[in-house]
């Protein structure tokens, strides 16, 4: 549960930073699906469906765009979603390495409070 704390602090510490970017690439998807329901005459909820299901490129297949405009809106939520997921990928690393040398100064520190030694 230790390792989880000192990975999720560093994770969110991390998403903090970059928060501006993850805002803006959720409004131009926001504005696509706007666009998408505007060109396609679909429900709103079912356009943000629509990018956003293209976005994490899962794509189920149940709603497709119908015209030019929207297959090329649809692929700009793709590009944003491969953005998007490299974000978050990019964080979990550099948090998941920032806990693992966190817990490795810990148990260090440990280990000299009980002067053991590993050699």
């Amino acid at each position: 549960m230790r390792d989880f704390i000192f990975f999720a602090g560093h994770f969110f510490s991390h998403l903090h930073f970059v928060r501006g970017v993850f805002l803006t690439l959720l409004l131009f998807l926001l504005a696509l699906a706007l666009i998408i329901s505007l060109i396609d005459d679909i429900s709103l909820a079912d356009a943000l469906y629509l990018v956003f299901i293209t976005a994490l490129t899962v794509g189920y297949g149940d709603l497709t765009p119908s015209s030019g405009a929207t297959r090329i809106a649809c692929v700009l939520a793709g590009f944003v979603g491969v953005i998007f997921v490299g974000l978050v990928v990019a964080a979990s690393t550099r948090a998941l390495r920032e806990a693992y040398e966190e817990k490795k100064a810990f148990l260090e520190r440990e280990r000299q409070k009980t002067g053991r030694s590993d050699t």
